[in-house]
């Protein structure tokens, strides 16, 4: 299996920002409104204080909580690496069925997206066919944006009008 380094720590600002991010959080922590929530610091644990030691605590320890999107992007155009039937352009039998064709990072976690571009992937390679969409009484694209705003009861509605 590859390994995928993202270097995280490859510039020596990003190496002092993580650390001082961490000394910054050991202090919110020791504040005394938080006393009776904080037994004691596990980690890193009260024995580690130099800067060294911290830095390698954190460089054992450091992970990321970005949700990484968009690496591969979705299309008709020579820049996609992915046509929309989520297959890798020039590369026979391989398609990407991740966060990674969202072009977008959602503004919610992004576990659920990821499940339907994976589920809608699996489709598509089983052959199965979309399901028809659904019309829920009351419930037409237009109310609904006017509903939430996103235009005028007495607008029309235009493709592209988002």
């Amino acid at each position: 299996m590859p390994l995928i380094d993202p270097n995280y720590w490859a510039d020596p600002y990003d190496r002092q920002v993580s650390l001082d991010g961490l000394k910054m959080g050991r202090e919110i922590m020791r504040q005394r409104a938080l006393e009776p929530f904080v037994l004691a610091e596990r980690l890193p644990g009260p024995e580690v204080q130099s800067e060294a030691e911290l830095e390698q605590y954190a460089w054992r320890s450091c992970k990321t909580d970005h949700h990484p999107v968009g690496t591969c992007k979705m299309g008709v155009d020579d820049m996609a690496v992915v046509t929309p039937d989520l297959k890798v352009r020039g590369i026979e039998g391989l398609r990407v069925c991740d966060s990674s064709v969202m072009p977008l990072l959602v503004s919610s976690n992004t576990n659920a997206p990821t499940i339907m571009v994976g589920e809608k992937g699996a489709d598509l390679i089983r052959g199965f066919h979309a399901l028809p969409a659904v019309e829920l009484p009351g419930h037409n694209e237009a109310a609904m944006r006017r509903r939430n705003g996103l235009f005028p009861a007495s607008a029309g509605v235009r493709s592209g009008a988002l």
